[in-house]
């Protein structure tokens, strides 16, 4: 006797029961992971340099800006972050004419907070550079510390401010620049 066998219909796919169960999971883990790496900028090994202005809004936010930028197209591992002097100095937000002048200079910074220094951002950097400040910065007690009192203010005179703390910034990654390390 000779069986015959039909040809089976396609089997649709039974639904996995296990999978809404997985991306709530996958869903924490991402935002863990997201929040470690946004926390990774924020820590005090993290950043190398550390630029301080009065009010953390403005000169060391351009600071930092240019900074970062000139690291990283040199492939330096060294960053830097911008710091107001104190809780009772920093302001708000980035004024709106700085936003402006740096987004033209390709930095969107809108988003940014300035926030205040903070005394173990200071103890774990390489340098801690204020700028157009003349009263103490608590905070840096014990850090290597540089003043750079020749900046220009920033919010009439953008362009002239930028072009010397870049020629600030060319000399002090001589001091702390290292070449990043290639990644295996």
């Amino acid at each position: 006797m000779t069986r015959i066998y039909a040809p089976r219909a396609p089997r649709t796919p039974r639904p996995r029961r296990w999978l809404p169960l997985l991306r709530p999971a996958c869903g924490a883990l991402l935002a863990a992971a997201c929040a470690l790496a946004a926390a990774a900028d924020l820590e005090p090994r993290q950043a190398k340099v550390v630029f301080v202005c009065e009010h953390g809004s403005a000169k060391s936010l351009v600071a930092a800006s240019l900074f970062n930028r000139i690291a990283e197209e040199r492939g330096l591992s060294v960053r830097a972050i911008s710091r107001a002097v104190s809780e009772k100095t920093v302001d708000h937000s980035v004024p709106a004419p700085l936003v402006k002048n740096m987004a033209q200079d390709g930095f969107e910074v809108g988003g940014f907070t300035p926030v205040p220094l903070r005394a173990e951002e200071a103890a774990h950097a390489d340098q801690v550079v204020v700028i157009a400040y003349d009263g103490a910065v608590d905070s840096a007690a014990g850090a290597p510390v540089e003043h750079w009192n020749d900046i220009a203010p920033v919010g009439t005179e953008y362009a002239t401010a930028r072009d010397r703390l870049q020629s600030h910034i060319e000399q002090l990654l001589l001091k702390v620049g290292q070449p990043a390390v290639p990644a295996r």
